[in-house]
């Protein structure tokens, strides 16, 4: 078994993602370009090779720089989930090795590895945050009426109250989506980031968009990949939850998903018993704890970082609610490149 760094991973990488059990959209040969085009982060992506030279494994990493200075590698940063993913117990333990020696070649402070399923050797840590999916139905008929009868009849009062599915288009998405992150206090992704995404995925990636009329009032961002339809980013307007934009967008996003012959809908992470747990779990998707291992160049564990925790950050939040939305979202890209969650 050899380990290789693979300086532009291609069709390759995704023939062997796409055909191995546990890959997820953040194992995808497309965020390497995403994330340098979008944010100038140079990837360390590497795979393992049986000795007949065919893939056995593959490991997407990122060199990060945090807000605080720290260097890390990270697989990957703004994903819930990417990590190792193998064929094969000595494939797990070559990259394993690998990644921990690039960490100490490099010099990091730390390996941060978000993985979807704990790895064979290794601490994984727990988080209080878990991964939500649905299998999905043959059909889109037989989808509807598998959804419990409250996420239906909220599904239909957003039509009853005038909503619509608008236009797919990134400017729909961009415009809720900076507003509800100012609400929430953090920092938006930058435009190219988005953009760059949609040029790599092309029609593998759709904006689901709700509007009033002119007006857009939520999207989100639908990528199909590894036989999964995945959700990573989504906003309504807050001012208008009553009328439930987020059911008209999941629900167009599902029946899309359903056409697309997706076996799984991938809600994305969320932490326990909040909101949008509730929520997503309201469609009846089952939580999958996420194993999030974060080690030290010389292999210690390390416990996860959890920025939230801080009494620093959680002010810097709170004040950025108070900022005008055109500067928010000015300003917001050059943070958010810092933050990997």
């Amino acid at each position: 078994m050899r380990v290789e760094a693979v300086t532009d991973p291609g069709a390759e990488w995704d023939a062997f993602v796409e055909a191995t059990p546990g890959a997820v959209v953040g194992h995808a040969s497309a965020w390497a370009e995403i994330l340098r085009d979008a944010y100038g982060l140079t990837p360390l992506y590497l795979a393992a090779r049986e000795h007949d030279g065919a893939l056995a494994g593959v490991l997407p990493l990122v060199h990060f720089r945090g807000l605080q200075g720290r260097r890390s590698l990270v697989s990957l940063p703004f994903h819930d989930a990417a990590g190792i993913l193998v064929r094969s117990p000595e494939a797990e333990a070559a990259l394993l090795d690998a990644a921990v020696e690039a960490a100490a070649r490099t010099g990091v402070a730390d390996l941060e590895l978000r993985q979807r399923h704990p790895l064979r050797e290794g601490p994984a840590s727990e988080l209080d945050r878990v991964d939500l999916v649905l299998d999905l139905q043959a059909d889109e008929e037989a989808q509807w009426r598998a959804l419990p009868a409250k996420v239906r009849n909220q599904t239909r009062k957003a039509s009853r109250t005038g909503l619509t599915l608008a236009a797919d288009t990134f400017e729909g998405f961009w415009t809720p989506f900076c507003r509800n992150m100012r609400d929430l206090g953090s920092p938006v992704h930058a435009p190219r980031f988005f953009e760059a995404m949609a040029r790599a995925f092309g029609p593998r990636l759709r904006f689901v968009v709700a509007g009033d009329g002119e007006r857009s009032v939520g999207g989100l961002v639908a990528i199909r990949y590894a036989g999964a339809v995945s959700v990573p980013w989504a906003s309504t307007l807050r001012s208008e939850r009553a009328r439930c934009p987020n059911n008209l967008i999941y629900w167009e996003a599902l029946r899309w998903a359903v056409e697309q012959g997706a076996g799984v809908f991938d809600f994305g992470r969320s932490p326990r018993d909040g909101g949008t747990h509730r929520f997503k779990r309201g469609w009846g998707a089952r939580e999958e704890p996420l194993a999030w291992l974060r080690l030290a160049p010389d292999r210690r564990p390390l416990p996860p970082d959890a920025p939230g925790d801080s009494a620093v950050l959680r002010a810097f939040s709170r004040a950025w609610t108070r900022l005008p939305v055109p500067l928010a979202s000015w300003l917001g890209p050059y943070l958010r490149r810092r933050l990997a969650a």
